[in-house]
């Protein structure tokens, strides 16, 4: 019995550690299953978005690099105009000058007048070294109308273009071999005495052109300047019939019969070659008054050499603000071949030529 006991206890025991083994076996096995599970019930992220993610964090950072860049080049862009040299001055001034005049119970007499003077300066300049360009335009049309008169006269009337250029070898000389293009003439026509019936002048009657080649001395500024032209070829165009044929201008009249009657047409064009010295000069006389000279004289070589046709015009510009001015100017004339024209068709001279204006006006540069 003793045995059996025995052998029955060590089975017992036996099949309690047994028990245990396949109980913790169990435990074990469960719980990596359960951790497999929940691994594996995770979510996984769709391969299509995870690219549309990459796609559009690579096209941000691009656009961001892309802009920084673009940046900098308008910047460097922006520096180097900023730095860079203009060798070109443009200067355009239009002005519109006006003067009145009125009378009321005045006993010493005088009649109401009104009177205008529409302009335009305009200089179109480059300078590159020791090379130059200087281009300039210059109109003005002025009239004035008294009360009583049935036509208003003119007061001013010009036309002028020019262009110049010049070249120095050494850049710190202040001498350039030069070459000069002029070309002058007016609007409308001139009429003598107040009735309108004789005319005396017109558009391109006279024009005058000078072509040449010389020297010319300018200072830092352009301040002061002489030109000198011992090569200058001027022509004087006479293109109103009517005038050429009466000689106006220095072309040669018509040739006509004992009646009168015009046999040959007066010449339109009067050629001359001969030397030309022209002064500018400029310079503030006090704040806001400016004062400038020019002047110009010719002789011509072939035809009365030592004659001199001079035209020397001063004026004096007074500023009042940036659009208000006042302006002084007097314009000396002698051409020895401008005759002067009587109302009866004869001619004098030549004589001395004056003209003066005074006046407030409106000008704005830009």
């Amino acid at each position: 019995m003793a045995f059996i006991d025995t052998t029955l206890q060590d089975y017992l025991t036996m099949k309690k550690h047994t028990f245990i083994i396949l109980l913790f076996t169990l435990l074990f096995s469960v719980k990596s299953h359960s951790s497999t599970y929940f691994i594996n019930d995770t979510i996984p992220t769709p391969k299509a978005i995870t690219n549309i993610k990459k796609v559009f964090t690579k096209k941000n950072k691009d656009s961001i690099r892309v802009a920084k860049t673009e940046k900098r080049d308008t910047i460097k862009q922006i520096l180097k105009k900023s730095v860079a040299p203009n060798y070109w001055k443009l200067t355009n001034k239009p002005g519109l000058l006006l003067t009145q005049t009125s009378f009321f119970n005045w006993t010493k007499g005088g009649n109401n007048t009104v009177a205008g003077i529409l302009s335009f300066k305009g200089d179109y300049n480059y300078k590159k070294g020791q090379f130059f360009w200087r281009n300039g335009v210059l109109f003005r049309y002025g009239l004035s109308k008294e009360n009583g008169t049935e036509y208003s006269k003119k007061t001013d009337d010009i036309l002028d273009l020019k262009s110049s250029i010049g070249y120095k070898k050494d850049i710190e000389s202040k001498w350039y071999y030069s070459g000069e293009f002029n070309l002058t003439t007016q609007f409308g026509k001139g009429y003598k005495g107040n009735n309108r019936s004789t005319v005396i002048s017109n558009f391109f009657a006279p024009a005058r052109m000078r072509l040449g080649v010389g020297a010319v001395y300018t200072d830092d500024d352009d301040s002061f300047k002489v030109h000198l032209s011992p090569l200058t070829n001027q022509v004087t165009f006479v293109l109103d019939q009517e005038l050429a044929n009466k000689g106006a201008f220095g072309v040669t009249p018509a040739v006509k019969d004992e009646a009168g009657e015009i046999i040959k047409k007066g010449e339109n064009i009067y050629s001359e070659f001969g030397t030309l010295i022209r002064i500018e000069y400029k310079t503030p006389l006090m704040k806001n008054i400016d004062f400038a000279l020019k002047s110009s004289f010719y002789s011509d070589y072939l035809n009365k050499f030592g004659n001199v046709d001079s035209d020397v015009e001063i004026n004096i510009n007074m500023k009042v603000n940036q659009f208000i001015n006042s302006r002084i100017s007097s314009h000396l004339l002698y051409d020895d071949d401008a005759k002067i024209l009587q109302s009866d068709g004869t001619q004098i001279g030549p004589k001395l030529q004056l003209k003066q204006i005074l006046g407030v006006g409106v000008t704005y540069i830009f």
